[in-house]
């Protein structure tokens, strides 16, 4: 039998007890805003926070389609409730895109933190993380990224949060934190993040680090199984990691786990997001425990091109470990 604590019965408990604007009358409204909730003193490593993998694929018209990974923008993903965006930038042609591989997304990374920026202007009492990857594939391994991306977060500098450990919810409210892969020119602003992880080991899952402005190396576990053999080995990626979090209690470090990844000789992450999706939303309403970043595919809709993908089921069920 599955064990489901419904994100709306949560969502009508909490606005029953919660002074907010207007919107909050109705289940979008609540959704675009559910971070004003949170303690402010909560750190950020105690927070569940749903993300979408390669999040502006949506806007990918190319053949072949399997390099989107999601159906909805980036002003529909935040008003579903999604909070981290993982974003892979290439500069191409005197502008920063956003690609997957060499495929373009048709939105600029300005674009994407105006969008961000009028999100967060109108819900203050949220924020956003942005993983970010320079895409190499699309630019040829552009010497320039570095510059321009450097320069494009300096124009932003009064929309970015500056990481460090311990940083609290309230701390970031109303910012963006930006946590790159990707060394960029007059960084980090926000941090970089070392060790990143494509496999099962949990050790090294374990072994990945947060450094901040100051140099300071912090951990963090990361699990990027993105080309598991079948579903069964992305399960156990993702819940070796979920049950580690779990029992660190509050000495856990900040975590990202991911449920996307794709399945089949041509990459199917449909097929990979109705494997995991629906066994991950199950976990987490059954457990209600702390979970970090959870990345997914197709966030944010149960249906894509007839598959049932449970995306909405499990930003719901993410937001729902922080009640």
């Amino acid at each position: 039998m599955r064990c489901i604590l419904p994100f709306t019965l949560l969502l009508l408990l909490l606005s029953c007890c919660t002074e907010l604007d207007p919107e909050w009358g109705n289940a979008e409204g609540r959704k675009a805003q559910w971070m004003s909730s949170l303690d402010d003193d909560t750190p950020l490593e105690h927070v569940s926070l749903p993300g979408a993998h390669d999040a502006v694929t949506a806007g990918i018209t190319a053949w072949p389609q399997w390099t989107r990974t999601q159906d909805l923008d980036i002003a529909a993903l935040w008003n579903c409730g999604v909070r981290v965006f993982d974003l892979r930038p290439a500069w191409v042609d005197g502008e920063m895109g956003i690609y997957h591989d060499k495929y373009s997304a048709h939105v600029t990374f300005r674009e994407v933190l105006s969008v961000l920026s009028q999100s967060i202007a109108r819900h203050p009492g949220e924020f956003a993380i942005l993983l970010i990857r320079h895409e190499e594939e699309a630019d040829g391994s552009s010497t320039e990224w570095g510059k321009a991306f450097g320069e494009i977060l300096a124009a932003h500098a009064g929309l970015l949060a500056s990481y460090h450990p311990g940083i609290t919810v309230g701390e970031l409210r109303g910012k963006i934190l930006v946590l790159s892969r990707s060394r960029y020119e007059g960084g980090p602003i926000g941090a970089y993040l070392e060790g990143w992880y494509s496999g099962t080991d949990v050790d090294r899952q374990k072994a990945a680090g947060i450094i901040d402005g100051g140099g300071t190396v912090s951990p963090l576990w990361v699990q990027d199984y993105y080309d598991p053999e079948g579903g069964d080995d992305k399960w156990e990626a993702f819940s070796n990691l979920f049950d580690a979090v779990a029992a660190a209690g509050s000495s856990r470090p900040l975590a990202i786990n991911h449920a996307s990844g794709y399945l089949g000789r041509l990459p199917n992450y449909r097929k990979n997001a109705a494997a995991v999706n629906l066994r991950a939303a199950d976990l987490l309403r059954c457990k209600n425990q702390p979970t970090g970043i959870v990345m997914m595919d197709f966030a944010g809709v149960d249906t894509s091109h007839g598959v049932k993908v449970c995306g909405r089921e499990l930003v719901e069920a993410v937001i729902g470990c922080n009640f």
